[in-house]
């Protein structure tokens, strides 16, 4: 028969959700920002509402309740299908992906220096650079289109993208791109958890953890676990697993190309 050890070792994906749960029990003995001990099993159900406007409309509502035994989270998803706007999508989701979403939002809010950090780990520095060149066509007077990608390539190295992307999040302007996700833990024995944002930029970031204007003041989080927690909880047909997936856009390709552009003219006079 062998012991319940070996039972378990058999069904490795039961392990992952089994180590997965016991850190969130361990953890919400251990330590403050952790996850409450039993936080998981407490758990009634999570939304989270995506709305997009701009260039078409979306709303989407998926919503998490526990499976059987609590082995599982059933998800229902309402995804504002054109062909069938009534169309729900129904999916099985792995307990241990519920506990990343709880571990992440409990943690310490991270500061924006240490997101902005984990966002430039993200970027692809060739697929820049690929979209960044049409900018330069036709080539402006004085600005070769070799020294504008020697240019572009400079922006690309480590601290310079960091700072391009410091920049990306505090004075982006997306006129046409109007974004908003909200998201609630509700629990059967303790307030809700809330978190949103309006964002327009990459993984949304910052979150807002909390009801503004609620009790307790809103905190922010520059956070990159809690947009990947929240993506791998999404069906992939989501406007909003889309979203949350993006590792460049349009607006940070255009700033990089024009600030590339403009030092290269400089240099070319």
């Amino acid at each position: 028969m062998g012991t319940p050890l070996d039972y378990i070792r058999r069904f490795p994906r039961w392990t992952r959700a089994l180590k997965m749960l016991g850190m969130v029990l361990v953890a919400g003995c251990s330590a403050p920002h952790a996850p409450p001990a039993g936080a998981l099993q407490d758990v009634q159900s999570i939304e989270i509402r995506y709305q997009y406007s701009g260039w078409g409309r979306v709303d989407e509502v998926h919503r998490l309740k526990p499976g059987a035994g609590r082995r599982t989270f059933q998800r229902s998803s309402q995804l504002d299908s054109q062909e069938d706007p009534d169309a729900v999508v129904t999916d099985a989701i792995p307990v241990q992906r519920v506990a990343e979403l709880l571990w992440a939002v409990s943690a310490p809010p991270w500061p924006r220096e240490r997101g902005v950090d984990a966002v430039a780990r993200r970027v692809r520095p060739a697929r820049i650079l690929e979209q960044a060149l049409p900018y330069d066509s036709p080539a402006a007077p004085g600005c070769p289109a070799r020294a504008f990608e020697t240019r572009v390539h400079a922006l690309l190295q480590r601290a310079s993208l960091k700072a391009q992307l410091d920049h990306y999040y505090a004075n982006g302007l997306w006129t046409d791109d109007d974004p908003a996700m909200r998201v609630v833990i509700r629990y059967e024995h303790r307030p809700p958890q809330v978190l949103a944002s309006n964002e327009r930029t990459l993984l949304m970031l910052p979150w807002v953890l909390g009801e503004p204007g609620a009790g307790d003041a809103a905190v922010t989080t520059w956070s990159v676990p809690v947009s990947q927690a929240l993506r791998r909880l999404l069906p992939e047909s989501s406007k909003a697993f889309e979203r949350l997936g993006r590792r460049e856009d349009g607006t940070l390709v255009g700033r990089i190309a024009a600030t590339a552009r403009v030092a290269c003219e400089a240099q070319h006079r």
